[in-house]
């Protein structure tokens, strides 16, 4: 608990400061007249997602009654919403931005973003997460709940999508303009399909985990203390 506790106050410190760097540094220019605004992104609705989770999980360190009575909404959260979605931001942007830095990176754009702020955006998102699956052990939701929620979230962003191109004829990522119609739908069902995977391995690792903590944390007692 006390390590719990102090990784939650030290993310909701941390973003604090993504909120003012964030200020300082728009995501986007003003000169982006497309309909959606930041909210086109995925990479943005990770971004608010981690800032509300994390500041609100580090204020309720403060009040344990609160604490324990939201901590089933949290570990749901957590499970279907926060973990797969900052697995799948930075998989797909690196994995795309390998492949071709065009595919998710508009090279006609003014827009230049900081190394820092890119970082920020698609490499520590995953790296807090699976901090947090190992610090806080999470109560996964059942298989059917958990698996919906996870289909929810990625099918709402696909359709959102599909909104944009047809209100502002605008393709969000570069990527979507290159296909066909039947090979861009398959290519959202595949996107869809990867979060689901992103949702299962989240509940898999943390199992494993915790359950390996326990067997050590058994282990030095009845080993090292016990003998003393």
């Amino acid at each position: 608990m006390a390590y719990e506790n102090t990784f939650y106050k030290f993310m909701c410190g941390y973003h604090l400061y993504v909120i003012v760097y964030r200020f300082l540094y728009p995501m986007v220019t003003t000169d982006d007249t497309h309909f959606g605004g930041d909210w086109k992104y995925l990479t943005h609705w990770n971004a608010m997602i981690q800032i509300l989770y994390y500041i609100a999980n580090g204020a309720l360190v403060f009040n344990s009654d609160w604490k324990n009575k939201t901590s089933r909404y949290s570990h749901h959260v957590f499970a279907c919403v926060v973990f797969p979605l900052a697995a799948f931001v930075t998989a797909m942007f690196w994995t795309l931005h390998t492949i071709d830095p065009s595919l998710v990176i508009d090279p006609n754009s003014e827009y230049q973003e900081t190394a820092w702020m890119n970082h920020m955006k698609h490499t520590f998102v995953l790296l807090w997460v699976v901090v947090e699956l190992v610090v806080v052990n999470h109560g996964y939701p059942m298989k059917f709940i958990g698996g919906a929620t996870a289909f929810a979230v990625s099918g709402t962003y696909m359709v959102w999508v599909h909104v944009i191109y047809y209100v502002d004829s605008f393709w969000v990522y570069p990527i979507l303009e290159n296909l066909g119609w039947i090979p861009r739908l398959l290519f959202c069902a595949a996107i869809v399909g990867f979060y689901q995977v992103l949702y299962l391995i989240g509940h898999v690792v943390n199992s494993k985990v915790h359950v390996n903590k326990v067997k050590f944390t058994e282990y030095v007692h009845k080993y090292v203390f016990d003998t003393v």
